[in-house]
């Protein structure tokens, strides 16, 4: 996933310049030979992953000034960008022999370290972060307060356990401190078709929540290949994560086995179609092995960049999930989801995002009850409607400083509502999330 950030963090550790106003085209087109203007369509386009009108503007800036050390800089950052490692490290290798002022000498030792370790057979990239995550429903009690139940009309309805301490009856609202460590080895293949073969453990956990609702840790082992025949792409993935919850009367600890082939076929520099499709094994363990289920997924999707700054993804997707005993919670799912990212200013970027999702469960659901109302929840297939809006802001650390090349933040928000014609399963959430992130190669 980081390394789809590298174009973006090469534009961001460019010479600093004030925040300006995208360049357009047509502005470019009305002045093809201004430097400056030329030079900022080139960082702008590169932050966008548009590296290939990057390297037109910033060639277009070297023809009327080819002593620009900066732009000769940028040049072979842009080159790297676009994998051709050999050109970037020539005119690196031409720039370390003349005298250049210390910031850019710097710099150009950074990418030549950079290209070489992407040289290398074998890399490995550590990942670590720490964040904090509220949820205004954590326990996702529903809506409107009604009692879950378990059991069936012919053998009885008990109120579902929550454990002893806290008894949880109601909305709560609560918060957690998150962490994160993620190891990725990747192996050069040496193929032209076969490129590498990738390996990855992830250690997470939430923690230090008033009521352990949120607590859990989670331990996952990843392998994978990357397959590329021109314009098209292909990952098969296989995993292995296994889950641990604080609250296990009620959430249950559980193991989860995925495999997975997704791809990508690249339309032009700015456009993409994207598929995918998975399957999924969820085991709990001990009493719980009841809510066992298998999932088949799919999803189709596009991409395109815009405009300079923007990028446009929307999708449609699906499951088919049944359950290995209990059949209440067999279902179908389909919906569609829509993200615009906008590079608000190099290094910073801001995504709105929403999804709409239908749920239809192949037999009937009977666990809820009314008190009010004394109405059970039987007699009816239930069906969910689920929207969710999401608003998120990422910082490269080096769009702030040299010094945190390695560092990135994410902030987001997101508003999650369901609603379902059965009593007591529709529910609203807010989760808030912080986060700063760290990335050493080696």
């Amino acid at each position: 996933m980081y390394r789809n950030l590298f174009p973006i963090a090469l534009a961001a550790v460019s010479l600093a310049s004030p925040a300006y106003a995208d360049i357009t085209y047509a502005e470019i087109l009305a002045d093809p030979d201004n430097p400056a203007l030329n030079q900022q369509f080139a960082r702008e386009r590169l932050a966008t992953g548009d590296a290939k009108a990057a390297l037109a503007a910033v060639e277009r800036v070297l023809v009327a000034e080819p002593t620009n050390l900066s732009a000769r800089f940028f040049r072979a950052e842009v080159l790297a960008a676009l994998g051709a490692d050999l050109q970037a490290k020539g005119e690196l290798e031409a720039l370390a022999a003349l005298p250049l002022p210390e910031n850019i000498n710097k710099r150009v030792a950074s990418l030549r370290e950079r290209i070489s370790q992407r040289a290398k057979k074998v890399n490995t990239q550590l990942n670590l972060a720490i964040g904090f995550l509220q949820d205004d429903n954590a326990t996702g009690w529903p809506g409107d307060n009604t009692i879950l139940q378990q059991g069936n009309p012919e053998q009885g309805y008990y109120q579902e356990g929550f454990g002893a301490e806290p008894d949880i009856t109601s909305q709560t609202k609560d918060s957690a401190i998150s962490q994160t460590a993620a190891l990725t080895t990747t192996y050069d293949l040496g193929s032209e078709t076969w490129r590498e073969a990738f390996v990855s453990a992830s250690y997470s956990s939430n923690g230090e929540s008033d009521t352990k609702y949120l607590d859990n840790r989670m331990t996952a082992l990843g392998l994978g290949l990357t397959y590329k025949r021109g314009n098209l792409t292909l990952t098969p993935r296989a995993s292995a994560v296994q889950i641990e919850n604080d609250f296990v009367d009620r959430l249950g600890n559980y193991d989860i086995l995925a495999t997975s082939l997704g791809g990508h076929y690249q339309v032009s520099p700015q456009r993409r179609l994207t598929a995918s499709l998975g399957q999924t094994r969820l085991s709990f363990e001990g009493t719980k092995d009841s809510n066992d289920t298998k999932t088949l997924s799919g999803s189709v999707g596009y991409e395109m960049a815009f405009a300079g700054s923007y990028l446009l993804n929307a999708g449609l997707f699906g499951q088919d999930l049944d359950s290995v005993k209990n059949t209440d919670l067999d279902k179908k799912l389909a919906g569609v989801n829509l993200s615009l990212r906008k590079g608000v200013k190099l290094g910073q970027f801001v995504t709105l995002s929403g999804a709409y999702s239908q749920s239809q469960y192949d037999n009937v659901y009977s666990q809820s009850y009314n008190p009010q109302s004394q109405t059970i929840g039987d007699g009816t297939k239930r069906e969910d409607d689920t929207s969710s809006v999401s608003l998120s802001y990422l910082v490269l650390g080096s769009a702030l400083s040299p010094k945190l090349a390695n560092v990135f933040f994410t902030a987001s928000y997101t508003r999650k509502k369901t609603t379902s014609n059965i009593v007591g399963f529709g529910q609203a959430r807010d989760i808030a999330n912080l986060n700063a992130n760290y990335i050493l190669r080696f």
